[in-house]
């Protein structure tokens, strides 16, 4: 009389080959506890992933609308998910915050209050508290924008959201599914979170070198800097994003609109600083 052949230990069901065949769980070997076995499993899980995000990077930054064209033709196994990653540049750019110091995504309590558009809603919420707790506005400021970094890393992501709904707007004549245009937005904005840390990186070379030679730049001379720079690479970005995947029209209408999409995201990144002053307020 046989044996019975052994379980697999994820479904039970009989396995009595090297993989089960119901749900293809592998028979665990002595090989397969060797340092030998992991070390190589982790080389090839590195240089895999490796490859798909360096493929999926180049293609962001060197091809606009190329990943979302390729996403929704179905062209997907050798990128990065948008959502991933989307998460991956978030990521990087608040490992860079101390570095390159960005104040793009945080904004602190003091421009809340007194160079937003909704400082006057601030202004409200504020100084009643600070009565309440007896604080200054010093101290509680000082809380406050810890706070709103850590809360930041997590709220970037409405930006995507906001953003997507300008697209949607723009293009509801071409009767596509939102997600499309979501899958655009979060491309894009995934191009916008590596411009603005390479142009605070740059930035502040440029500053460093202005001052070796006594040139000490403003701070609103700064601002506009970045703000023209980065103005001038998101609307060609935007233009050559749009031809790739909503393509067959003038190059005159696809230019108005990425300057129209160009305006909708710096008013989404205003939405976003009011959702997040909330809730950070709310949370300290």
């Amino acid at each position: 009389m046989t044996n019975p052949p052994p379980l697999c230990p994820s479904c039970d069901a009989p396995r009595p080959g090297r993989f089960c065949a119901a749900c293809g769980e592998k028979r665990i070997s002595a090989e397969d506890r060797t340092l030998r076995h992991i070390a190589m499993h982790a080389f090839e899980t590195a240089t895999n992933a490796n490859g798909k995000v360096f493929q999926t990077l180049s293609t962001l930054l060197r091809q606009p609308g190329r990943l979302t064209a390729d996403h929704l033709r179905g062209r997907r196994n050798r990128y990065l998910a948008p959502l991933q990653l989307f998460l991956l540049a978030n990521l990087i750019f608040f490992l860079l915050h101390p570095i390159v110091g960005s104040n793009t995504l945080t904004t602190d309590l003091n421009t809340h209050l007194h160079y937003t558009w909704h400082r006057r809603i601030a202004q409200s919420l504020v100084q009643p508290r600070l009565k309440k707790r007896a604080v200054s506005v010093e101290t509680y400021a000082k809380a406050f924008n810890e706070a709103e970094v850590t809360q930041a890393r997590s709220l970037v992501i409405l930006v995507v959201p906001i953003f997507s709904l300008a697209v949607a707007a723009l293009y509801w004549r071409r009767r596509r599914s939102y997600v499309e245009h979501l899958i655009f937005a979060t491309h894009f904005c995934t191009f916008w979170l590596f411009l603005i840390c390479a142009t605070l990186a740059l930035t502040n070379l440029v500053i460093r070198l202005l001052r070796s030679f006594a040139v000490f730049p403003s701070a609103d001379q700064v601002n506009r800097s970045i703000v023209g720079f980065t103005l001038v690479f998101m609307t060609l970005y935007l233009f050559q994003a749009l031809r790739a995947v909503f393509n067959r029209q003038p190059a005159w209408r696809t230019l108005v609109q990425a300057v129209a999409l160009g305006v909708a995201f710096d008013l989404s990144l205003q939405v976003y600083r009011f959702v997040l002053f909330f809730i950070t307020f709310w949370s300290t």
